[in-house]
């Protein structure tokens, strides 16, 4: 489940420390469909209240990799998202309007899966091959790819940490039809590091972009992200939305 917080950044709760170290950047792509490109992002001053599920470690896991505790990872999950105006609805107060899902894990390298994942597109990629699998003269166009492009097909051979979050209209969640409005995708090559710091990190790098739609994947320095140091607040229960059926799209699983 996801939970909104009830108090500020000096009330009691667990922690994540964030320390300085050499990461590179984080890649946070968000899709929306044409219903979730008609609404507005949240923002502070414009608050979107939601209800929500935080699925834990769904996209997979290395062996003796050490792991982030479900719940804390949780609690720093809604705390990134209410900095960014997404904050717990509480009933008879603020009626949610979006129902969120979360799941983390570690990615494969090396997949198609993974390409989409970073949200590599091949229309943004001068130098995509113009026959897959053989040389063409796309090859001397490498050399002006974006930076962002450059980043995606570097990651992709390596194998990352993720982060979905994926936004659903809350009057559809539990129907067989749900709609989907948005989901962001966060990654970060694992290499070198752990996924109990890797994924904090990442929340606080990618936090200003989520659920908001670009036209390509954004860049975040984790170093940048890392030299903070972010407490979370006592947590208050506010609601919770049991056996979601499977969406019709890419959104997050249900179980």
């Amino acid at each position: 489940m996801l939970l909104a917080l009830a108090g500020g950044p000096r009330a009691a709760g667990g922690e994540f420390t964030l320390t300085k170290s050499v990461w590179g950047d984080v890649i946070v792509s968000t899709d929306a469909t044409v219903a979730g490109k008609a609404l507005t992002p949240a923002s502070p001053d414009q608050p979107v209240y939601y209800l929500g599920r935080s699925l834990g470690r769904k996209l997979g896991s290395i062996p003796g990799d050490h792991e982030p505790d479900k719940q804390k990872l949780t609690d720093f999950v809604a705390a990134t998202l209410a900095r960014q105006g997404y904050l717990g609805a509480r009933r008879g107060a603020h009626e949610p309007s979006l129902f969120l899902v979360v799941q983390w894990g570690y990615l494969e390298p090396g997949t198609e899966d993974l390409h989409w994942f970073l949200g590599y597109d091949a229309r943004q990629d001068v130098a995509a091959p113009t026959f897959p699998g053989h040389l063409g003269p796309e090859i001397w166009r490498r050399s002006f790819r974006s930076r962002e492009i450059e980043t995606i097909l570097q990651d992709s051979q390596e194998a990352i940490y993720g982060i979905i979050v994926t936004a659903f209209d809350y009057q559809s969640a539990d129907t067989a039809r749900p709609i989907v409005y948005w989901q962001t995708r966060i990654g970060l090559p694992a290499n070198g590091k752990s996924m109990a710091e890797a994924l904090p990190t990442m929340l606080v790098a990618a936090g200003p972009a989520i659920g908001h739609r670009s036209d390509k994947p954004v860049l975040v320095d984790a170093d940048l992200a890392r030299e903070g140091r972010v407490q979370l607040g006592e947590l208050q229960i506010l609601d919770i939305v049991n056996d979601l059926p499977a969406p019709n799209a890419t959104g997050g699983e249900k179980k």
